[in-house]
Parts: C-alpha cells; structure tokens; sequence
C-alpha cells in the first residue's frame, strides 16, 4: 500500500523543525490559554504556539502567517527596514484574515502556505506586537 504524502500542515511542521522553532498548543490542564479571537502567537521568533481549537485548514494558513513573521522578527528595538520590532519578542496572531493578501508579510505567508501544499486564497492575518506596560506605551495592531 503506498504512503500518502504528506500533509501541508505536516509539511509546515517540518520546515518549523529544520529552522529550530519549537511549535505547541497554547494550552495547560486547565484548557486553552488563548482567547476564541487569538489564533496564535510567536515568542521571540523561536516558538509557535497554537489555540489548539484551530481545525487543520485554519492552523495551516495561521502556520504560514506565524513563519512569515518569524522571518520578520527582530526581537530587539533597533530593526532592519521591513522588520517587525517586538521588544518584548511576542506577536500576537488574530483570526481576522485578510481578504486578499496586501500586506507584504500576508503575500509572503501566502507563498509559505502554498509552496507547503496548502491551496488558499489568503494566509494573510492580522496581528498585535505587545509592547510594554512598563514602557507606557500601547500594542501596535497590524
């Protein structure tokens, strides 16, 4: 019997693996840590955790947002033009999805979703870097 290929979220999974990105379900005994309106989120660019209510299709394209923003984290406050600046190193990946990608890291999820089997139209989310309380200032939505 032959082997099916493997999935786009299998396939996600591996490339996460091959960068050193540790990938899990933001939950504990007591359930899911993140709220109904947060997809996911990116800690330092060196882990992805999921709201493990997700389905499959939905955590793949959120998958592809989460290494688009990897790729565009600098977890300090000095940044290369195009970088996302998150002094705290914490991206917070929303369920709102863009419509058609327009934004150059939903243009590059996109990509990562199909190059990784997964046919969507947009893999293109918003997103929230929180910024410290301590430095009185507010989270910046994209």
């Amino acid at each position: 019997m032959p082997v099916p290929p493997p999935t786009a979220l299998a396939r996600l999974q591996d490339t996460a693996t091959q960068l050193g990105i540790t990938v899990v379900d933001a939950a504990d005994d007591d359930g899911p840590l993140l709220d109904d309106d947060t997809a996911a989120f990116v800690a330092c660019g060196v882990c992805i955790a999921f709201n493990p209510r997700l389905d499959d299709s939905l955590r793949a394209e959120v998958f592809a947002m989460a290494l688009a923003l990897t790729y565009a984290l600098s977890p300090g406050t000095a940044a290369h033009e195009g970088d996302i600046a998150a002094a705290g190193g914490f991206i917070l990946i929303s369920r709102m999805r863009e419509a058609e990608p327009v934004s150059a890291l939903g243009l590059l999820a996109t990509v990562i979703a199909r190059e990784h089997g997964h046919d969507t139209g947009s893999a293109g989310f918003e997103y929230t870097v929180p910024v410290s309380v301590l430095a009185g200032a507010r989270s910046q939505d994209h």
